[in-house]
Formats: C-alpha cells, structure tokens, sequence
C-alpha cells in the first residue's frame, strides 16, 4: 500500500454519517516501517490522506454487510 498514489481530493466527498470510508467493504489499513498507520482503498488501490477516513465519503461506498454471502464473506 505503500506504492499507491493518494485519492485526490475531488473523488470524495465530506459526508456526515455512518457512510464513511473506514466502513466502506473497500477500507484497507496497514502500517509502514515507522509503526505508522496508512489508510486506503482497495478499490481504487489508493491511499487516503490522514482523517479522510473519518470524514470522507465516494461514489463506491458499499457497506460490509453487502459483501457477505449467507454469512460467507466475499473477497
């Protein structure tokens, strides 16, 4: 996750609810070789800035639940 480029700014939106990123099916976190953490996308294979997660909102937004599969959950 590194290697990925940021999600620019005018793919997402501010959004004030549940229906953020770090509850997307698509949210991915990882930590650098500094202990840091990183924040991204897998779908779109782009890292979020810092707080955009919690504040954050794109078009791809699909919950959790909708990725399950009769209590299979899809990869």
């Amino acid at each position: 996750m590194r290697e990925w480029a940021f999600i620019d700014d005018l793919e997402l939106q501010s959004w004030k609810g549940a229906r953020i990123c770090m509850t997307c099916q698509h949210f991915t976190y990882g930590v650098d070789e500094h202990c840091h953490t990183l924040v991204g996308c897998k779908l779109r294979q782009k890292q979020l800035k810092q707080g955009e997660h919690l504040l954050k909102q794109c078009r791809h937004w699909s919950s959790v639940c909708e990725a399950e599969d009769g209590g299979r959950v899809l990869a």
